[in-house]
């Protein structure tokens, strides 16, 4: 039976570097690897990340997995940009800027010739470029918080749900003090002679806080300024030699000027200096950030303190017990039975996966829709060949007008 009949809401829509993503439900993709023995390998790596994080309480900064096995993750619909009519359903999505680097650089002014950023036509408002900051922060904590470096922190690996940001991309994630191998300039710093700490001069050293802070610093001057480090500049004559030079600058800590926002340019350069600690300190710092006023002219005030963020933050506080603690007794759960899915109620001293726990009912109906898909061969035959051999065409713009 041809794929398309048997699964008629399946959809290809992207071709990554290591893996083919298709839209499964207007709210889940699934990606697969590609034939090689390498790209398996790497989704195989990206499986086992996903597996520890079911094991932990969700990060709201890093796109969820609803259901993990070797020839496939299902993952949250990440789909850019906000609806072209939010009264509408949602095929009248549109369907752009999914990442972080296109959203960004569709602001951009370039020359042809040299690709220098010439013009930058605006950046996204303050408020919430210093959401993004403490998104990006928050989640690449949380992978401290399990002794993990995402390991390829760049704008291609941060995903847009319309202003809402996440963290995607784990197959170069691993266990901090493992050897850093993947990024490369700007968000990623080869060693100079006076880090023999860090590991061998003229390498990338080892994964910890300081590279992690540094593509974190590098990602949000990216944000804030609307390009890339020395993005702006023509530094060689052959623009084939930008990137090597650029390379160097960073290697001996020759960054370019800070002259924007003054809070957020410290924690730019405290970044590049490696000045935290751990992440969790960076994150605790970008948090300060929330808790500003900005004023017509751009400026940042602190908020005063009022009985109304009080309030807010006890309320929060207890919502979020109450949340957990009711979770612990009783959670949702999955039953399929004549191929139907159903929910069912169980005590905490049922087993059952941690990935299921406190998650709710939105979460337990998403994992059933992709089990199943898996269970009626879904994975196997995106498995079998490429796209098209498959029967598949690039269907991006699908929900587009």
């Amino acid at each position: 039976m041809d794929i398309q009949h048997q699964f008629p809401t399946v959809h290809w829509i992207w071709r990554g570097g290591i893996s083919f993503v298709y839209e499964v439900h207007p709210l889940i993709v699934v990606k697969v690897p590609k034939s090689g023995e390498f790209e398996r390998e790497q989704l195989h790596k990206e499986v086992e990340i996903y597996r520890i994080f079911s094991q932990n309480r969700p990060c709201p900064s890093i796109v969820q997995c609803f259901l993990f096995s070797d020839n496939g993750i299902f993952l949250e619909y990440m789909r850019g940009t906000t609806p072209i009519d939010s009264k509408q359903a949602w095929p009248l999505i549109a369907l752009i800027d999914m990442s972080l680097s296109s959203r960004i650089q569709k602001n951009h002014i370039r020359d042809q010739e040299t690709m220098v950023v010439t013009q930058v036509e605006k950046l996204e408002p303050l408020p919430l470029r210093k959401e993004w900051m403490n998104d990006l922060a928050e989640a690449v904590a949380f992978l401290e918080s399990l002794n993990l470096a995402h390991g390829d922190l760049r704008p291609e690996n941060i995903l847009l749900d319309r202003n809402r940001l996440k963290l995607s991309d784990f197959d170069c994630t691993a266990q901090i003090g493992t050897n850093y191998e993947a990024c490369m300039a700007p968000y990623g710093r080869i060693l100079n002679s006076n880090e023999t700490d860090q590991g061998e001069c003229g390498t990338f050293g080892f994964l910890s806080p300081r590279t992690e802070q540094f593509a974190l610093g590098s990602l949000f001057y990216f944000i804030n300024y609307g390009f890339e480090v020395y993005g702006n500049r023509c530094l060689t004559e052959d623009p084939y030699e930008h990137g090597p030079k650029v390379v160097d600058l960073l290697q001996n800590m020759e960054f370019p000027k800070l002259d924007g926002n003054p809070l957020i340019d410290n924690i730019i350069d405290k970044c590049w200096h490696n000045k935290y600690v751990t992440v969790s300190q960076l994150a605790a710092h970008t948090k300060t950030l929330l808790n500003e006023r900005t004023d017509a002219a751009g400026m940042t005030t602190p908020i005063e303190s009022s009985s109304l963020v009080w309030w807010r933050v006890v309320m929060g506080r207890v919502i979020h017990g109450l949340w957990y603690g009711l979770g612990n007794s009783w959670t949702s759960v999955l039953r399929s039975t004549n191929g139907e899915v159903t929910i069912t109620e169980r005590a905490k001293d049922d087993n059952s996966d941690d990935v299921d726990k406190n998650l709710g009912e939105e979460f337990l109906y998403k994992k059933g829709v992709c089990i199943d898909l898996e269970r009626r061969g879904l994975l196997r035959l995106l498995c079998s060949g490429e796209p098209e051999q498959i029967g598949f065409t690039f269907d991006w713009y699908r929900h587009s007008l």
